[in-house]
């Protein structure tokens, strides 16, 4: 990750607001437009699941997966193992060459990708601050993706290096898409990673090891920030201990959580790591809250930070705002009261911390 490295050592977001990446709309427009005008420093693409089952945050990022079978009707996904076996060749081919034209995601699988750069050059039309984008982490998509017998992929040996290497290389041909579409400073590329609420338990039969290593992998595959999303409690100094470069939890639920692991939030910050702060709910919990009863919801977690000898200005400088997870079940005033509150919330601190 040679622009992370180098990067990281002078960026310093100073809790700047994004989206975490799914969204309730059906017309990729009328996502994108509003997206661009309420997230206008670090917008990014929205994932619109009821648009279509494929934009699914699985299914999205199935194409060329060797065995992959879709049922929109049915709103189902497996993998024939029989059929992986006989693609693999043609797999590994593409791999080996590195064509990023087999890890492609078509416009019928992601048209707010496709949308939004169009939308942000009538609305933004110099440079923006990051543009975000995002797909399935490795542990989320191995664990959730099951062959015919229902099995979570990932434990088939010939599977789990080829979920590995379809996110990584998904990754890589969505950054560089990114950057032949959207005019910006820096770009993200976030690795949505829900499943890691199961980490340590009996659902999660993986050590850290395996873990980080699955999650670096992944980094490598591009040269832009990276970032991992989980929406719920986990053990974060995996995820810390990873190469990642953004960090994104619910802060709302959760926050304590992450601020017991002093020493190793220490060792990130120390190497430019980025913590984003979903300190806006994605639920009607959200409706009995405002800019102000978050911000001061978010002051009580950097006080905790600050008791184990973190600077809140450290603690701001390397902060992003964001909702605790992505809207794409919610009803559409919602989800867009849960936008403008979390710009709102970014626009307070700013102005109380960093004006």
């Amino acid at each position: 990750m040679q622009e992370s490295n180098t990067i990281q050592k002078i960026f310093f977001p100073n809790a700047l607001p994004t989206g975490v990446g799914s969204m309730p709309h059906e017309k990729s427009e009328d996502a994108c437009r509003f997206v661009a005008e309420t997230l206008k420093e670090a917008p990014f693409w929205p994932q619109l699941p009821k648009r279509s089952f494929r934009e699914n945050m699985y299914a999205q990022y199935s194409e060329g997966f060797p065995g992959f079978i879709i049922d929109e009707t049915a709103e189902r996904m497996w993998v024939d193992t029989a059929r992986m076996a006989e693609a693999l060749e043609v797999f590994y081919e593409n791999v080996l060459s590195s064509d990023l034209a087999y890890f492609s995601i078509a416009p019928g699988y992601a048209e707010g990708l496709y949308k939004m750069p169009e939308i942000l050059r009538e609305v933004h039309p110099g440079d923006l601050a990051i543009y975000k984008g995002q797909v399935t982490g490795p542990v989320s998509m191995g664990l959730t993706v099951t062959d015919e017998d229902r099995k979570a992929i990932i434990y088939n040996e010939m599977a789990e290096d080829v979920v590995v290497k379809m996110v990584k290389l998904k990754a890589a041909w969505q950054e560089a898409r990114m950057r032949e579409t959207v005019r910006a400073d820096r770009y993200l590329m976030f690795f949505d990673e829900p499943y890691m609420v199961s980490f340590g338990s009996a659902y999660l039969n993986m050590d850290r090891e395996q873990v980080i290593g699955y999650l670096n992998a992944c980094f490598e595959g591009v040269d832009c920030l990276t970032g991992v999303h989980c929406c719920g409690n986990t053990d974060w100094s995996v995820i810390l201990d990873s190469t990642v470069d953004v960090v994104n939890f619910d802060a709302y639920e959760f926050g304590v959580g992450i601020t017991l692991y002093a020493d190793h939030l220490r060792r990130f910050f120390d190497r430019g790591g980025i913590l984003a702060w979903g300190i806006v709910p994605t639920n009607e919990t959200v409706m009995k809250e405002d800019y102000l009863s978050l911000t001061k919801r978010l002051e009580a977690l950097f006080e905790r930070l600050q008791a184990k000898g973190f600077e809140r200005t450290e603690i701001l400088k390397h902060a992003m705002i964001t909702p605790s997870c992505g809207t794409g079940s919610l009803p559409i005033a919602l989800a867009e009261e849960i936008f403008t509150k979390t710009v709102a919330v970014s626009h307070h601190i700013q102005d109380l911390y960093l004006s």
